[in-house]
C-alpha cells in the first residue's frame, strides 16, 4: 500500500511540475521520462591491429628478420583469402634494448628490437577467429581487440532509438495514469550521451571467445566460434510528453 501511494505521489509531482520557464508561461503541463534500450547485433566485418616484433644482435639482422616475419604474415593472410590490399603497414620502428635489472651502470645490451604495426581489414567475419588463433600460436605476433563492424549498424540504431522512445512513453503513460492525467503528444525527445561501451563490448566479446577457445583445449584454427563477434548498441532517450 505504501509503495502504491509513493507511485501516486511521484506521478502527481511530475504532473504538477512544468518542464521549463517557457512551459510555465504557456501553462503547458508535461511529464519527462527516460527510455533505455540495449541490443547486440552480429558483426559482419572487422579491423584487426597486429603487432610484430623481433630481436637480434645487429641492426641489419633485426631489420632482415622483421622483413621475413612481415612477408610470412602476408603469405599466411593470402592463403586465408585476405588480399594484399586489405593489409596496411601503419608503423615500423627499431631500437636498442637493454637489461637494467642490475642498475643502469651494469646494464647489458640485449640487441636491436624491430617492430611493426599492421592493420588488417577483414570483410568476412568468419575469418577473424581463426586468424586470431593462428596469431596467438606465434610469439612474433600480438594482436589488439578487433574493431568490429556491421553494415546494418545504421538501421539497427534507428530501430533501437524507436524502441527507447516507446519505453519512455510507456513509463510516462503509467505515471500520468497514476496521477489522474492523460498523456498527450510528444513535445521533445533527446538522445542522452551514454558510454555505449562499443569498444569495451568488443573487448569483452574478444575475451569471451578467447576464453572459449582456451577452454576447448583445441589448437585448431577453427576452435573459436564466430558467433561471439557481436556489437552492442546502447541508446538512452529523454522524452517530454504533454499532459491533457
Amino acid at each position: 500500500m505504501k509503495k502504491h501511494l509513493a507511485i501516486i505521489a511521484l506521478a502527481a509531482a511530475l504532473v504538477a511540475l512544468p518542464l521549463s520557464a517557457a512551459d510555465s508561461i504557456s501553462d503547458q503541463r508535461s511529464i519527462t521520462t527516460m527510455g533505455t534500450v540495449n541490443v547486440t547485433i552480429p558483426a559482419d566485418s572487422a579491423k584487426l591491429s597486429v603487432f610484430l616484433s623481433v630481436r637480434d644482435q645487429t641492426l641489419e639482422q633485426s631489420n632482415s628478420h622483421l622483413d621475413g616475419v612481415l612477408a610470412a604474415l602476408q603469405t599466411e593472410l593470402k592463403t586465408r583469402g585476405i588480399p594484399e590490399k586489405s593489409v596496411v603497414l601503419k608503423s615500423r620502428d627499431v631500437r636498442k634494448e637493454w637489461d637494467d635489472s642490475n642498475g643502469r651502470r651494469e646494464r647489458t645490451f640485449l640487441g636491436y628490437s624491430s617492430s611493426a604495426r599492421v592493420i588488417i581489414s577483414i570483410d568476412d567475419i568468419s575469418k577473424l577467429s581463426p586468424l586470431i588463433t593462428y596469431l596467438g600460436l606465434h610469439e612474433e605476433y600480438d594482436s589488439w581487440y578487433p574493431e568490429l563492424r556491421s553494415s546494418k549498424i545504421g538501421e539497427e540504431k534507428n530501430a533501437v532509438l524507436a524502441s527507447a522512445l516507446r519505453v519512455a512513453r510507456n513509463k510516462a503513460e503509467i505515471l500520468a495514469k497514476e496521477g489522474g492525467a492523460k498523456l498527450g503528444a510528444l513535445l521533445n525527445a533527446t538522445e542522452v550521451e551514454v558510454d555505449s561501451g562499443y569498444n569495451r563490448s568488443q573487448s569483452a566479446n574478444y575475451a569471451a571467445f578467447a576464453s572459449s577457445n582456451d577452454a576447448s583445449g583445441n589448437d585448431s584454427d577453427n576452435a573459436t566460434p564466430t558467433g561471439a563477434h557481436v556489437i552492442s548498441i546502447n541508446v538512452s532517450i529523454t522524452a517530454t510528453f504533454a499532459l491533457e
